[in-house]
């Protein structure tokens, strides 16, 4: 299930050469501008950081981060996809739901700089041209996902699999309600949170009758 957010580095395997400052550069230097991107967007949040201050993070020349990526917005996507690593289940159906659930777990502790501006971007996506349809698509596929795995688990009780996406929508929403309680209450008990959305989203997978409709 692709709900785990966790630092991560991607294999860039395609060169490109450029030359600044008469030095060459290689895509290497692709995960050097997005790790730095990633740690000054962290510390000073979007509206506060500059493409300037992401090239002085990455020990690089301005002109570079503009070679790569011809916006802010491109390169702030790009960091999204870079640090949201994906972590694929080896099992399916209710093993998969839990292992999915036990997963977020360990995202919703282990990831909170990753986890803060993701949520800072939905913000940013409300008014924002190029970011919007971005953060917009990559939501849809988390929640694509879940749905999968819901109907896994529907297909493995032999139930109808109308309700997967609605489950899909319900659990995703729980999951970014339950990030943001975590980030703003230090409080707040994540694990008992995930703990009942996984029972009551079980529970609604497995339910042998329909349920009513309001």
């Amino acid at each position: 299930m692709k709900l785990y957010f966790a630092m991560g580095t991607h294999p860039l395997t395609n060169y490109q050469w450029v030359w600044l400052n008469n030095q060459p550069m290689t895509s290497d230097a692709r995960e050097k501008i997005l790790q730095a991107a990633f740690t000054v967007l962290s510390r000073q949040g979007y509206e506060n950081t500059s493409i300037k201050e992401i090239a002085e993070e990455a020990d690089v020349a301005q002109g570079l981060v503009h070679y790569y990526y011809k916006s802010k917005q491109q390169l702030v996507l790009a960091v999204l996809e870079f640090v949201c690593k994906k972590v694929e289940l080896g099992v399916v159906g209710e093993a998969g739901a839990l292992e999915a659930f036990a997963q977020t777990k360990t995202m919703l502790k282990e990831s909170r700089d990753t986890n803060s501006l993701y949520i800072q971007l939905i913000g940013v996506s409300l008014h924002d041209p190029v970011i919007g349809p971005g953060v917009r698509d990559f939501v849809r596929s988390e929640r694509i996902h879940i749905e999968e795995i819901a109907r896994q688990v529907l297909a493995e009780r032999e139930a109808d699999p109308t309700p997967a996406r609605g489950i899909a929508g319900v659990v995703w929403a729980a999951i970014l309600g339950i990030m943001v309680q975590s980030l703003v209450d230090p409080e707040f008990d994540t694990d008992e949170a995930v703990d009942a959305l996984a029972a009551m989203s079980l529970s609604a997978v497995f339910a042998s009758a329909p349920s009513a409709q309001i």
